[in-house]
């Protein structure tokens, strides 16, 4: 009869025939499989295989597959696939979604949070693959949907996974429903009103000045009741996409800010843990208020800033850096190992939550680093300092002119090897683990602008394997992977903790 089960050890290799015949996939560290027998020398498994289509798409078909390892490996074939209930691995995938950011954690119980999405449909595409077989009668439950920041490459894709419930191919589309709806509180408006720019001071809604500074003091909490001509068009194409989610089944929709622990309730258990450290709020006039960040020297920095930790007024008033600087970071812990989250976190903004840290307040230090701002100039060398990673991911990709930031910057990726607590350190950027294959010349079949017909013939690349940095834990020992495009190779690196608790290199067992 056949059982659910999820993979106990780092990476299994499946075979398409008894005997270690042709190598159809690898599978890792709690990913889901379902065991239809067992003998002697194999497990054989219901599993999928992604074969490619004569139009170069790659669709999900499912066969049998079979886990057997070598006969010299010596290994308990019983050790190998655990019950799903007796599941202890919290799974963080890091996807490539271009310029942004988009990442799930699966919690052991599999509750899913979703942190950001991009502003395409990568995000949407790579979660329809993952969870296959929605329908609007029976749609994918997801317990949070937390958004960083207002900027659209954190949020805009998520619009594209309502939109997919529509797609002509039932393998691209995702039909899900979020129970919670978690931001930071600031609104962008509309950048032009009655055909005049609106100055930076005026996008994120209400301010109070005291003193020399300036104040946001009209935190929203519940998107869904700011009115749709305060909304700048991703912001009001999200809101409708919210809409159409709450009214189908309640979604919470909260602020959160330092603390805000609780607002996690329903995915801490036991070891795992989330803790809010930021945004970090101040009363003005009785009301939970954002400070207003000015705009930071220009030009990237070689060093000369980089250990500063005094609060710096910038000068000016620069909503971008605002609304980065106030991004949503959050500590997800699990026995011995944490992640830190940053959103789009800036110098400025960081160097605050470093103090903190300095002064107790907060706990900074964490092994696994979400790198702020896709890698941007613009970070605190005292907030890395705080973090001390072992493991580093950067999201960012450059994909079009318009669009280019020079992510992640050298300064950036110096500065998180020189700071890491540990002599080699991982660092990894999520568009340089992005495969490509060489399709050659082409020429657009239906161009639909100028741009396109003008263009002609061009030589053309496919996506072989997503850019993904995917990690795994039991609290005790952690496992991080890439894929490759060739699929028999994985590049992987694990952590287990001494006597003390402290993270050791270990090595990767493949079987």
């Amino acid at each position: 009869m056949a059982s659910k089960g999820v993979i106990a050890v780092d990476l299994v290799d499946v075979w398409a025939a008894p005997g270690r015949k042709r190598l159809r996939r690898t599978l890792a560290w709690g990913d889901e499989v379902t065991v239809s027998a067992r003998t002697a020398t194999h497990i054989e498994i219901e599993t999928v295989h992604f074969n490619e289509q004569p139009d170069g798409s790659i669709l999900p078909v499912k066969e049998k597959g079979y886990i057997e390892p070598r006969k010299s490996a010596r290994i308990d074939l019983a050790t190998l696939i655990r019950p799903v209930r007796r599941n202890d691995v919290l799974k963080v995938n890091c996807v490539d979604v271009q310029q942004g950011d988009g990442a799930v954690i699966e919690a052991p119980n599999g509750k899913v949070i979703l942190v950001d999405g991009g502003d395409n449909q990568l995000f949407a595409r790579y979660l329809a693959g993952r969870f296959r077989g929605t329908t609007a009668a029976k749609p994918r439950r997801i317990d949070c949907l937390l958004v960083t920041h207002g900027d659209a490459d954190h949020f805009a894709g998520l619009r594209e996974i309502l939109d997919s419930e529509t797609n002509r191919e039932k393998r691209k589309r995702l039909f899900m429903q979020p129970r919670r709806y978690y931001h930071n509180g600031l609104v962008k408006r509309p950048a032009t009103r009655d055909g005049k720019r609106v100055s930076d001071v005026d996008l994120l809604g209400p301010t109070t000045r005291v003193g020399k500074q300036t104040w946001l003091t009209g935190l929203v909490d519940n998107l869904l009741d700011v009115p749709d001509s305060e909304m700048n068009q991703p912001f009001l194409a999200w809101k409708k996409a919210l809409a159409t989610y709450h009214a189908r089944a309640p979604v919470e929709c909260r602020r959160l800010q330092f603390g805000d622990d609780d607002a996690f309730s329903f995915f801490n258990k036991g070891d795992l843990k989330i803790e809010v450290l930021g945004p970090l709020t101040s009363t003005i006039d009785g009301k939970p208020a954002l400070r207003f960040l000015g705009d930071p020297p220009h030009g990237p920095r070689v060093g000369h800033e980089s250990l500063a930790t005094e609060i710096e007024d910038f000068g000016g008033h620069s909503a971008s850096h605002t609304i980065n600087g106030h991004s949503i970071v959050f500590r997800l812990r699990y026995g011995g190992f944490s992640y830190l989250f940053t959103g789009d976190l800036n110098n400025q903004a960081s160097r605050y939550l470093a103090n903190e840290h300095r002064a107790g307040r907060l706990n900074l230090q964490s092994e696994i680093f979400k790198v702020p701002h896709h890698g941007s100039s613009d970070f605190s060398g005292a907030l890395l300092q705080a973090v001390s990673p072992i493991v580093s991911i950067v999201s960012s990709g450059d994909e079009h002119a318009r669009k280019e930031y020079i992510h992640p910057r050298a300064t950036l990726m110096g500065a998180l090897g020189r700071w890491s607590r540990v002599p080699e350190p991982l660092i990894f950027v999520t568009e340089l683990v992005a495969f490509f294959k060489v399709e050659g010349w082409s020429t657009l079949a239906k161009p639909t602008s100028a741009e396109d017909r003008q263009r002609g013939e061009f030589f053309g690349f496919s996506r072989t394997a997503y850019g993904m940095v995917k990690t795994r834990t039991n609290g005790k020992r952690l496992l991080v992977y890439t894929d490759s495009g060739n699929f028999q190779m994985k590049e992987a690196y694990a952590y287990s903790l001494d006597a003390d608790g402290i993270p050791q290199p270990s090595p990767v067992l493949r079987v």
